[in-house]
């Protein structure tokens, strides 16, 4: 009895030892992780604008000097260091045609310091050279293509990139006029009236070529019967776009189907600017062969006018960083000459038969996005 007494008392204390030793290596355990997960140093965070045009720079490229850390801006201009060594650090800003601005900051162990740049000056390039004063009336194209320069630079493929802005207004607001002049791209106008419809990358047919918009699938414009791939953008304004971007090498997240690249239009946001931008136009249509004003014999022994009138606008609000909006739309109506043939058999031979219909081709476009920040 005094024997079994003695053993359970032995195994008592071994137990509250075993469960003392369990304790302290939990503690211990959690402690390591505490202090695995609150970060070494501090963290910068802030946004990068462009103070010429009042837009917020994608793809700046932002870095601690002397440091691996660097990190490259979102749509909206904004960028985050994380684990930046408390003290004081040298915060270098990138973006392709513009000085690179160099800030010195204090960053304290686990504070966030909020620091934003703006960059104010084009550069060309090479040294800089001191001339007499003169104006440039045209910070929106060289900003545009400032744009796209840097996102062609720090693409991960082969890739063109051009802003909408650098081209300039196209009248009938179709995506495809634009597209057309943009190198290793062919646009089919299989169309009446010769309308830009199909696009074709380095030769590859326009079944394989998929178009984007933001990233998403754009379903065809043409025939609601239509079986085919090819999408139809004949009926895609592109007074809504910011920039074009035309993939030529394909990626781990290309569409099978994308034999010789994607094309992706972006378009505007709020989160791009930094205030409110108001853009508007107004023009008339018209063909080089009917520059009537009067009113002319048209479809269904009706009388029409060839020449007309056509707007556009873009209207882009930025309320908060949080939120915003776009507001676009557009009017064109143009006047397409066709001339049809018929063979008819009368007796001992055809008879040819001409007929003019002429045809309106008209396009209203009205586009409202609201970002989420």
């Amino acid at each position: 009895m005094t024997m079994n007494l003695r053993a359970l008392h032995s195994f008592r204390r071994l137990f509250q030892l075993l469960t003392a030793i369990a304790t302290a290596a939990f503690l211990a355990e959690g402690w390591v992780v505490q202090g695995a997960e609150r970060p070494a140093g501090g963290t910068i965070e802030g946004r990068v604008l462009n103070a010429a045009s009042g837009e917020y720079l994608e793809n700046a490229r932002v870095l601690v000097q002397g440091t691996p850390i660097e990190a490259m801006t979102d749509a909206g201009g904004n960028y985050r260091l994380v684990g930046v060594p408390a003290g004081t650090s040298v915060v270098k800003a990138f973006f392709t045609g513009f000085p690179t601005q160099t800030t010195t900051v204090v960053v304290g162990s686990g504070d966030t310091l909020k620091q934003d740049f703006s960059f104010s000056g084009y550069r060309a390039g090479g040294d800089v050279v001191k001339l007499s004063k003169y104006v440039v009336d045209a910070p929106r194209e060289m900003t545009g293509a400032a744009i796209a320069i840097n996102e062609q630079r720090f693409a991960a493929n082969i890739k063109t990139v051009v802003s909408t802005d650098e081209f300039g207004k196209v009248a009938e607001g179709n995506a495809g006029e634009f597209l057309k002049f943009l190198p290793g791209v062919t646009v089919d106008s299989n169309g009446i009236g010769g309308n830009a419809r199909l696009i074709s990358l380095n030769g590859v047919p326009p079944d394989y070529v998929p178009v984007t918009i933001g990233g998403f699938g754009l379903a065809s414009a043409g025939a609601p019967n239509s079986t085919s791939r090819a999408v139809e953008i004949d009926m895609v304004s592109i007074n809504n776009m910011s920039r074009i971007e035309i993939s030529f090498s394909p990626t781990p997240e290309t569409p099978g189907m994308a034999l010789a690249g994607t094309v992706n239009m972006v378009p505007r946001s709020a989160f791009e600017r930094s205030g409110v931008r108001f853009d508007a136009s107004a023009y008339i249509a018209m063909r080089d062969n009917a520059r009537d004003f009067r009113k002319t014999e048209g479809p269904m022994d009706s009388y029409q006018r060839n020449v007309h009138p056509g707007y556009d606008f873009s209207l882009v609000v930025p309320l908060n960083k949080r939120f915003g909006f776009t507001l676009s739309g557009g009017l064109s109506k143009q006047f397409i000459p066709e001339q049809y043939m018929t063979n008819t058999w009368r007796g001992g031979g055809y008879c040819h038969e001409w007929f003019d219909v002429p045809e309106y081709d008209a396009r209203q476009a009205l586009s409202l996005g609201v970002p989420r920040g």
